[in-house]
């Protein structure tokens, strides 16, 4: 049976609303929400091809570990799964350093949460190594802007640098 979930594209900042349309086990096809506010039903060529990535079989629906790198994963419960990768996160870091570890962050957090992750790294953990998926997801829009528009800005903010 066809079903329809609304979501948000995983792809950039932007946070583009999509329709995924699926049957349970397999994504069907997924188009933009034209009631969603970010992108009134467009998607760029990434969003429109997320059915084509998208694969419920190899998505993670729960934590697993695998405690050794000879042995197999194993379900685990969150609490657990949490424990585990922050007592390693601080081994790692007691041991070799707060340059040891890097925080690679989403593109789609608010602007208060990059500030508190950039807190977290630089004032807790003592880090400078913290990055988003933001700078490698744009990098082609920069291309794309410059080229076609003259300008690295998206087009609404384009109309305002021509006429200041």
């Amino acid at each position: 049976m066809r079903q329809t979930t609304a979501s948000t594209c995983c792809y950039c900042g932007v946070g583009c609303g999509v329709l995924i349309e699926h049957d349970g086990a397999h994504i069907l096809d997924v188009v933009g929400d034209p009631n969603h506010p970010a992108n009134f039903g467009k998607l760029c060529s990434k969003g429109s091809t997320l059915h084509l990535t998208g694969d419920l079989d190899a998505r993670a629906l729960y934590p697993e570990l695998r405690l050794g790198k000879g042995l197999a994963r194993a379900r685990t419960g969150w609490d657990s799964a949490l424990d585990h990768a922050a007592k390693v996160f601080a081994d790692t870091i007691a041991e070799h350093g707060p340059d040891s570890v890097a925080f690679y962050i989403s593109g789609q957090l608010l602007t208060e949460d990059y500030y508190a992750f950039n807190k977290l790294a630089r004032a807790l953990v003592g880090t400078n190594n913290i990055d988003s998926n933001s700078r490698l997801c744009m990098s082609s829009a920069v291309v794309g802007y410059k080229r076609s528009l003259g300008a690295d800005a998206p087009p609404l903010q384009l109309r305002r640098y021509r006429t200041e």
